[in-house]
């Protein structure tokens, strides 16, 4: 594992879900249009690498979880 740190910003709320089941801090939403844009600091490469090819593997509440409460706080930006 090469543990490199990246700073990423996406729209993808999967993305999102699952980067805060796994423990990573979000930093801001911002919005575009109806979309949130969701940004965050410190994640492992690996962690997006991973995510890329499918082998990453959360607990399938949290998830839920994390999607709705994602999905609430962007609605919630003016």
């Amino acid at each position: 594992m090469c543990m490199t740190k990246k700073n990423i910003e996406s729209s993808d709320i999967i993305l999102a879900a699952t980067l805060k089941v796994k423990g990573f801090k979000l930093d801001k939403i911002e919005k575009q249009g109806s979309r949130g844009i969701f940004c965050f600091s410190d994640i492992d490469i690996d962690i997006l690498s991973e995510f890329d090819l499918g082998k990453c593997l959360v607990e399938p509440v949290a998830f839920n979880n994390a999607i709705r409460a994602l999905t609430t706080a962007t609605r919630r930006i003016i």
